[in-house]
């Protein structure tokens, strides 16, 4: 479903829960662990051709691209002048950017002929930068286009909302930037093993995150279908998700959303909170709590319904918050891994709720399916 020739409107497979997308949701823990197989049998050849590269470049469009920045994150570990690193929009990075030789440029697509990231890449490559492509179909494009690709997960994502893609296309930029980074021994051997050991683990703790959220999510889109807005905040890989899971509710329910690194909502945007809204705040990152708790204060003080998303372990955040989602304990760096989970629970059930179809976007209505074709001309995503 994700390239189509017709100029008609798609027609709807199923017109009630369950829909694809929630399929695609409980197939989140099976296409990790196939991701991590997968990832695992190029690791060294991949590693081979990036030991001498100086800077790396992440690009995609979307979903795609905030999986990237979920990613590339791993890079906040590394230590100071061992290699340089951007993540940027597939647009700007084809067209607006100078992109150095000695680099490798990895571009995420889940449908492997994403126009705009297929630009990025063949302008990497032809900047001397090696290209490495993530997608889930074979045969596409970007297989052509890159020098080396990566066709993840257990199958492609049959909901056009995008959603266990999203972690399929971060995990091999998580494991690639761990193996280069112990090659150059930029990382402490300890955290890096840690991080290693906690790839291996996500499978089964998503599985457990994907049970015991479940019925919380659905019951707090329930309360909430009735809200104007909907906010999300996050710091480190966190941010990635709060960019993706605003981005699920716009493409689903159709209404406002917004994704904000939390400092950055802090100074600003938080204006706008009432008791219309809802802001969820990620707060399994040790290092910035204390800015997390200050955020889910403030908004519970003005009204709106603040939920928190933290460690197991953190029972000081249930005291100011009454909506409070325990994850399974893991480095803090693949924690992003888990909380995406019950923000697309969430997403889901708040469609669900509000009478929409998430399979399809808005393309089932036809002058939405009109300015689609105009926006990605057939063949071009």
């Amino acid at each position: 479903m994700t390239a189509s020739v017709s100029s008609a409107p798609p027609v709807a497979e199923r017109s009630k829960h369950p829909f694809l997308t929630y399929d695609m949701i409980c197939e989140i823990p099976e296409t990790v662990s196939r991701t991590i197989d997968i990832s695992n049998d190029h690791l060294t050849s991949i590693s081979e051709k990036l030991k001498e590269k100086t800077r790396f470049y992440f690009t995609g469009c979307g979903t795609a691209f905030f999986s990237a920045m979920l990613g590339s994150n791993i890079l906040s570990i590394k230590e100071k002048g061992s290699l340089d690193a951007e993540c940027v929009q597939a647009l700007e990075l084809a067209n607006h950017h100078s992109i150095a030789q000695n680099s490798a440029t990895f571009g995420v697509s889940h449908s492997g002929i994403t126009k705009t990231t297929i630009d990025a890449l063949c302008a990497a490559k032809s900047a001397g930068s090696y290209a490495v492509g993530i997608t889930h179909f074979a045969d596409r494009p970007i297989e052509r286009i890159a020098n080396q690709t990566l066709v993840v997960g257990n199958g492609p994502d049959k909901s056009r909302c995008h959603t266990k893609c999203y972690l399929a296309g971060a995990l091999p930029l998580t494991q690639i930037i761990t193996r280069a980074l112990a090659q150059r021994r930029s990382a402490p051997d300890g955290r890096l093993q840690d991080l290693q050991e906690g790839v291996k683990e996500l499978p089964g703790l998503a599985r457990k995150v994907l049970a015991s959220t479940e019925p919380i999510m659905r019951e707090l889109a329930k309360k909430n279908a009735g809200k104007q807005t909907f906010y999300f905040a996050g710091t480190g890989g966190s941010y990635a998700n709060a960019l993706e899971a605003a981005l699920k509710i716009m493409e689903t329910s159709y209404i406002p959303a917004q994704g904000f690194e939390t400092e950055q909502f802090l100074h600003g945007p938080w204006v706008s909170l009432d008791e219309h809204s809802v802001l969820f705040v990620m707060a399994t990152e040790a290092r910035t709590n204390e800015r997390s708790a200050d955020l889910v204060k403030a908004a519970s003080g003005l009204g709106s319904t603040v939920i928190a998303l933290v460690n197991e372990e953190d029972r000081k955040m249930a005291t100011i918050c009454n909506n409070t989602v325990h994850l399974p304990l893991i480095d803090e760096q693949l924690s992003p891994y888990l909380s995406i989970i019950p923000l697309y629970l969430f997403s889901y059930y708040l469609c669900v709720e509000r009478g929409n179809n998430p399979d399809y976007l808005r393309y089932l209505t036809p002058a939405y399916w009109d300015a689609r074709t105009i926006i990605f001309p057939p063949g071009t995503h």
